[in-house]
């Protein structure tokens, strides 16, 4: 069994434990392992998004008059999936 928990110090006194960092807990065989949540590297560069350019019915009409259609075709064999 595997879980993360945030340190609280007032609650449970582990010796080398900082309060409010997160930690993984793992139980093997009879004893108990804590370790430190890895810190996560924020990215260098990272572009902020704008939104959308247009709304997504827009797409589908212009999807529409290129003679696009998303009915289902049932009579169409499908070959097996194989993974």
């Amino acid at each position: 069994m595997n879980t993360i928990v945030k340190a609280d110090k007032s609650r449970l006194t582990i010796h080398g434990i900082k309060d409010g960092h997160r930690y993984l807990i793992s139980q093997q065989g009879e004893g108990w392992w804590i370790i430190p949540e890895p810190d996560v590297a924020v990215p260098k560069r990272r572009r902020k998004w704008n939104g959308p350019k247009r709304d997504l019915s827009e797409y589908l009409d212009e999807m529409a008059q290129e003679d696009f259609d998303l009915t289902p075709t049932l009579n169409k064999k499908v070959p097996p999936c194989r993974f």
